[in-house]
């Protein structure tokens, strides 16, 4: 299998090379393991379909604010939106491209629960020629009374 890098080489001008294309999106996105950042917080992916992504982070008492508190840190669910929404527009794109996190709006309705895998589920909503729009809601194992929503948009770095 081609890395991540070579791939996004090979499709700079934004098209999908012939495995992508004959691939379902999530077993693209699933082998691919967790590197550096995502890597350390756990994060891993659950399911993908045509235009989303939900990938999960397992709790650690490191994510909390301190040890008294109960209150998990803002880090790990913004590190987590970040990676579904990049993952969800892999899955609408069908292209692995670089690109960057133009900006990433969070509005907590509570706080996550201590000792629970925190869930994104991130949409892909829309992509211009360099830019991709999503919105992710978190919940950690409730899905009815989440935890964050999430709107961002992100900018293809590769050359047009």
């Amino acid at each position: 299998m081609p890395s991540a890098a070579s791939v996004c080489r090979a499709n700079r001008a934004g098209r999908p090379d012939a495995a992508m294309e004959a691939e379902d999106p999530f077993e693209r996105l699933k082998s691919m393991p967790p590197r550096g950042h995502h890597a350390l917080l756990g994060i891993y992916h659950v399911a993908a379909g045509a235009d989303w992504a939900e990938l999960a982070c397992p709790f650690s008492a490191e994510f909390l604010l301190d040890a008294g508190s109960g209150l998990v840190s803002s880090g790990p669910v913004i590190s987590l939106i970040d990676a579904a929404a990049g993952a969800a527009i892999i899955a609408r794109t069908r292209r692995w491209e670089p690109m960057a996190t133009l900006d990433l709006r969070v509005d907590y309705l509570r706080a996550a629960r201590p000792e629970c895998t925190l869930h994104a589920r991130a949409t892909c909503h829309r992509v211009t020629r360099r830019v991709a729009f999503t919105r992710c809601e978190v919940n950690d194992g409730e899905p009815a009374n989440p935890v964050a929503f999430a709107a961002a948009s992100f900018f293809f770095t590769s050359e047009p």
